[in-house]
């Protein structure tokens, strides 16, 4: 039992928290409670591993957390000038502060905690079981505590970004030793953050906000992956969280036009980028999905999702190119080949073999009955966006499994769960609010 290793991770935890703080990070229109604190965590953990990245960049190195902490709060307060308040993120709306609705809420998020604190402690407790985690990810984070900066570690996946490294390479150095079994656990952080902030964006979207918290918690029991990854430090977890939250703030940048939802499409673009290889592409399928909606829409302050969607995704990949460029890293396609359109009944079958029990497949099973029961607003406002977002991951997906350097139906059987899982919580989040629409004649909060 490592008591000052998982010091080392609540302190790294804290540290989040305070950046997050600092950068005057809030739910626009309204200061939630319940998921602020979880927002903040994430959003510092982004800045702490951009100012890594940086440091690494000018050959300062990141072995020095103060330094690597003065540099995020530089960080965290350009972006709260950028947001012009330190309140709800917005001057044109008045922040008021948000009260959970009912008992039956209050409720709800007492059993979302028990269930996080239930996930977070099986995470403390298991062992890394992550194949990557061994192989790639945290060979990296090793190699990066312990020379203080980003060096080669000969790896298959050199070029992947540094997100997932960097971040439990900062709980090392907090440590003062390595352990792979270690850094696993600051994505139990993480992931609860997430969680939380699903809950916060679901009480956006809902008629009944007391609902969010108990449609959270199925979220996250339906996502067997994605709660299994509360126990491994591969990066789907990381890239899963980006991507949903940039997706969701672009949607409610479309319902009600405050700046701040912009700063998260932006951030956790760019953090999307730097989490995995495959993290740009999949921004630049939520930023074609944001753009159909824009033209659909036909007004012009919807294109700005699609801006800050296109600038964060490219800003984050630049600064890692560069580095790569300036160390000798060579950016590669490894992973990907000639298209094998002969393939698509492998993959086809492949897709049942893999998603053909409860366990793996509860999840899509719950998605498909909620489009069957609501198919007239599969493209209908106000949620068009997140139904686009789904179907263009889905067929991203696909595209990737006929490009895959090795054979398509093998490709399916080892990275399906983890590829699927980086868009079905939007694709939860979406069924979800087409069944309250469905089943509640009067909406009510």
């Amino acid at each position: 039992m490592d008591v000052l290793g998982w010091a080392a991770v609540g302190l790294v935890g804290l540290e989040w928290l305070g950046i997050g703080w600092l950068a005057g990070m809030r739910w626009p229109g309204g200061d939630d409670p319940s998921a602020t604190w979880g927002l903040r965590l994430l959003v510092g953990a982004v800045l702490t591993t951009f100012a890594m990245l940086v440091l690494a960049s000018v050959g300062v190195g990141f072995s020095r957390p103060i330094l690597v902490l003065a540099m995020a709060a530089l960080a965290a307060i350009g972006l709260r000038v950028v947001q012009r308040s330190t309140g709800c993120n917005d001057q044109r709306t008045k922040c008021k502060k948000e009260r959970l609705s009912s008992t039956r809420e209050r409720i709800g998020w007492i059993a979302l905690g028990i269930l996080l604190v239930a996930a977070v402690a099986r995470a403390f407790s298991v062992p890394e079981s992550g194949w990557d985690a061994y192989s790639h990810w945290g060979l990296k984070a090793l190699a990066y505590s312990q020379t203080g900066t980003i060096v080669g570690t000969y790896t298959v996946h050199e070029y992947y970004p540094p997100l997932v490294p960097l971040a439990e390479a900062l709980v090392y150095i907090q440590r003062g030793s390595a352990s792979i079994d270690l850094g696993k656990d600051v994505w139990a952080l993480i992931a609860s953050a997430f969680v939380l902030c699903l809950a916060g964006q679901l009480r956006r979207l809902l008629f009944r906000r007391w609902l969010a918290p108990f449609v959270a918690a199925g979220v996250l029991l339906v996502s067997t992956q994605l709660l299994e990854d509360f126990s491994t430090g591969q990066a789907d977890l990381a890239l899963t969280a980006f991507l949903t939250l940039a997706t969701l703030a672009a949607l409610q940048w479309l319902r009600d036009g405050q700046r701040g939802w912009l700063a998260q499409v932006a951030l956790f673009a760019a953090a999307a980028a730097l989490a995995k290889f495959e993290g740009l592409p999949r921004v630049g399928v939520i930023a074609a999905a944001a753009a159909v909606e824009a033209a659909l829409l036909r007004r012009a302050g919807a294109w700005w999702p699609v801006v800050w969607l296109v600038v964060g995704g490219l800003a984050g990949a630049a600064v890692w190119l560069g580095f790569e460029l300036a160390h000798g890293i060579t950016p590669t396609g490894e992973h990907v080949g000639a298209l094998q359109p002969q393939a698509l009944g492998a993959i086809a079958l492949a897709l049942i073999a893999v998603f053909g029990g409860l366990r793996t497949g509860g999840a899509i099973l719950a998605v498909v009955l909620a489009w069957l029961v609501a198919a007239k607003r599969s493209l209908a406002q106000p949620t068009r966006l997140l139904a686009l977002v789904v179907l263009g991951q889905a067929l991203a997906t696909v595209v990737a499994f006929l490009v895959s350097d090795t054979a398509p139906d093998v490709e399916v059987r080892t990275a399906a769960t983890r590829l699927v899982e980086q868009f079905m919580p939007v694709a939860l989040v979406l069924s979800a609010v087409w069944l309250e629409a469905e089943l509640i004649i009067r909406p009510a909060r």
